[in-house]
């Protein structure tokens, strides 16, 4: 297989030749693993609507199939709507298959390439979902989904990066002895956490939120002085401040630390960053040795690999991952004053 690489971005400048030598001998076996997966996803997709529809024509024959048009087609579109949901369940468990597969073979490529930086597709080390949540970041949820997990060091910074969906699931059962009771869940975060070092650590906590208008004002009012636990900072910058409100342990502290230049870097964060949902798509704060943020994000992150792509397309995957390395950059760059 025959592939070539053409380098679209700074950050890739060099990444063609390395592509020659590493990943293009191993494209060929990359699409046979490839197409057992997609035959795999297939066949039980096809048997989870089979079975669907069995189940929809035994109810229609045995069950209420002569109550009128109604019942009928109830009968039949109900069990074949459940083969459809199982359908895309099995399907999208073999594209999670096949894409952490997929990155076992590029990604430490990739991150060779880079230096300094690995990356866990499992994010077995996990992240710091407790301290970002004590410290109002990130809302609160009772299931967390993280994946995508890059760690490494640039421009003498370390920093953690991965992928999260947080979910928030309640019952409608009112005995705490009933586990029966219907289960509802919504998504509250889904985009990216990350963790970046500090020079120092800074002695108080520091959180930066999204100015949610009257809903922060009534916050306050239930709250005391503030609805997050800790004052709230008057910033001295009204176009930050049209956006956030911050809150500190100790608000002194905290306008020492968030320097009207400081504030104008992660402003610019925000807007570049956050996509279609702007500045209001990022929280962030300080806390000890780490400056965290919350970036909302709707794409997938690092995503390698589709079940119905032939590995000779892999070029726009690789151009994505790097433009998704390159957020990370970014920021940092953004942090460093630049």
């Amino acid at each position: 297989m025959t592939v070539t690489f053409t380098e679209k971005s700074q950050i890739e400048t060099g990444f063609s030749e390395v592509f020659q030598d590493r990943i293009a001998p191993r494209l060929s076996d990359l699409e046979a693993e490839r197409k057992t997966y997609l035959a795999k996803a297939r066949r039980h997709a096809g048997i989870a609507l089979a079975v669907g529809a069995a189940f929809g024509v035994l109810f229609t024959l045995f069950g209420s199939g002569s109550d009128g048009v109604g019942a009928l087609v109830a009968g039949f579109g109900v069990p074949l709507a459940f083969g459809g949901v199982a359908a895309f369940v099995l399907w999208n468990r073999q594209t999670g298959k096949w894409t952490g597969s997929a990155a076992q073979t590029v990604m430490p490529v990739v991150c060779d390439f880079v230096g300094d930086m690995s990356h866990d597709h499992e994010a077995h080390k996990g992240f710091a979902l407790e301290r970002m949540q004590k410290l109002g970041v990130v809302g609160s949820y009772t299931r967390a989904e993280i994946s995508d997990r890059l760690e490494g060091r640039y421009r003498e910074t370390d920093f953690e990066l991965v992928e999260a969906r947080l979910i928030s699931q309640k019952s409608s059962s009112t005995s705490s002895d009933d586990d029966s009771g219907d289960r509802s869940s919504r998504t509250v975060f889904k985009g990216l956490l990350m963790r970046v070092a500090v020079p120092e650590p800074i002695p108080t906590r520091i959180l930066i939120a999204r100015d949610f208008g009257i809903g922060n004002k009534l916050g306050e009012l239930l709250g005391g002085s503030s609805g997050r636990g800790m004052p709230k900072v008057d910033t001295g910058h009204p176009e930050f401040e049209q956006h956030f409100e911050v809150y500190a342990a100790d608000p002194d502290v905290a306008r020492d630390v968030l320097a009207p230049g400081f504030l104008d870097n992660l402003l610019a964060i925000a807007e570049a960053e956050g996509g279609r949902h702007g500045a209001q798509g990022m929280q962030a704060g300080f806390h000890d040795d780490s400056f965290f943020m919350a970036l909302r994000r709707e794409g997938d992150f690092l995503k390698m690999g589709s079940l119905s792509t032939p590995m000779d397309e892999i070029e726009d995957d690789l151009h994505r991952i790097f433009d998704d390395i390159a957020t990370i950059h970014r920021i940092i760059d953004r942090l460093h004053g630049d």
